[in-house]
This record gives structure tokens, sequence and C-alpha cells, in this order.
């Protein structure tokens, strides 16, 4: 099944479960047990589940771009974790699982900014044009869409596989990840000015998340530390270590 034939029927549901109206309420603690059923009954849950569990069977790395749809659209946390869950993968699988999931979501909520503040620069008029014409917005805009194709690279090599990622590549996502996560949450911030701290705007969903997702089971420091043992344990290089470890290159 390609991907897309997946996304499209996804990401048409959460817009119409998760527009920010309904995530501003979840926020406030709203239940959200009617969205939930509605995702249950589509089945998109258990698209990783064995087929012998009546599970799609998939492999992981289909479930990427549904992660990253989660991100886009600031859903809840839960469903990304109900579908690993119904995985049945082991418990290092698991854990290994839910570090590219959370890194895929900040990929797609990083996304999301980078549009949204694109279309602010190109529509926020001052001193009589947009303020996207100036070269240091421009500057911002570029380093912040340097920083999500990042993001967005390495999940996707994390996720290059039809069963779970492999640990070093799992902890590369997330590190990269939690990295470019102040950097994306605060260029965002800065073009958008005094409107992106309000409770009214869109953009504090987003950078909000990001925050909270960064710290989920690590914040970079943790997966900086875990890639640093793995390299400092053998006499490979650098680069020697990278093409063997992370890109499964044969010298």
């Amino acid at each position: 099944m390609e991907t897309n034939e997946l996304l499209e029927p996804f990401e048409r549901m959460l817009a119409k479960l998760f527009p920010p109206s309904r995530v501003r309420e979840i926020d406030s603690s709203a239940e959200w047990q009617d969205e939930l059923a509605e995702v249950e009954a589509s089945g998109f849950l258990d698209i990783l589940a064995p087929e012998a569990n009546g599970g799609a069977g998939l492999p992981f790395s289909a479930a990427i771009a549904l992660f990253a749809a989660l991100g886009r659209h600031a859903a809840p946390l839960g469903i990304g974790r109900a579908m690993l869950e119904r995985a049945g993968y082991g418990e290092a699988h698991s854990a290994n699982s839910e570090l590219v999931m959370l890194s895929a979501m900040m990929a797609g909520a990083g996304d999301r900014l980078l549009a949204m503040t694109t279309a602010y620069a190109n529509e926020r008029v001052q001193f009589g044009k947009p303020i996207g014409r100036q070269q240091a917005v421009q500057q911002n805009l570029a380093v912040m869409a340097e920083h999500c194709v990042a993001v967005r690279l390495t999940v996707e090599l994390a996720g290059d596989g039809s069963g779970p990622p492999d640990g070093l590549r799992a902890a590369l996502a997330k590190s990269v990840a939690s990295t470019a996560v102040p950097l994306i949450a605060n260029i965002a911030h800065s073009v958008h000015g005094a409107i992106g701290i309000s409770a009214e705007y869109d953009l504090q969903l987003f950078t909000r998340r990001l925050h909270a997702w960064r710290a989920e089971q690590g914040s970079e420091s943790r997966h900086h530390r875990s890639l640093g043992k793995s390299l400092l344990a053998g006499d490979a290089k650098s680069v020697d270590w990278l093409r063997a470890e992370i890109f499964d290159e044969i010298a």
C-alpha cells in the first residue's frame, strides 16, 4: 500500500477531528473519547498490528508519515502510542519506536510552524512591504527550513525498514529533533512577534507541543550521550562510525 493511500484519508480525519478550537478544549482538560472512538473505527490504530491479531501488518516505515501528520494537527500523543502498543514490539523495540514517533511528530509540527511563519512573513506589511522581503527575516526562515529538513531526514532514516527502528538511529532522530526544537520555535516566535504568544493565535499550540515532546523520553542531552558512548566504545573515526553504524555502509 502506498503511503499516500494512508496519509490522505488520515490527514482528512485529523483535520476534521482536531481543528484548533477543539485542540484548545482538549488542552483545557476536555475529554476526547469521541475522537478516539472515530480513530478506532477508522482502523488506523491497527496499521502496525500483526495480521494474526486483526491488524494490517504494515511495516514501521508506513507509520512515519502518519506520526508526522499527528504533529501537523497538534493531535493527542495517545493516538501514536496506541498504534505502537498494538504493534506488539518487544520492550526495547517499543522504546526505540516511541523515540522515532516523537521525532516524527516534532517534524510534522515543525513543518506546520514553517508554513505558518512563511505565510505570516509574506502577509505582514511593515514600512510599505511584507516583512518577508527583509534580508534578516529571509535568513531566519532559511535557517528554520534547514532544521526542519534535518529533522525530517533523520526520522526517515530511523524509520527506513520493515521492522521497528534500530536503537542508534532512533537516538539520532530524537537528538536531532530535540536539538532543533528551540531553534525552530524561537524563529517562529521571532518572526511573528507579540501575536505569536497570544492565546487566540494558533502558533503557540504547536510551539508548546514541540517543547513538551522535546522532553519526552529524554531531551537531546540524553541521546547525545548514548550516541557518544557508542562512538567511543570502538576505535573507528567519527565518519567511519557514522557510515558503519548509522548508514549500514560496509567499508
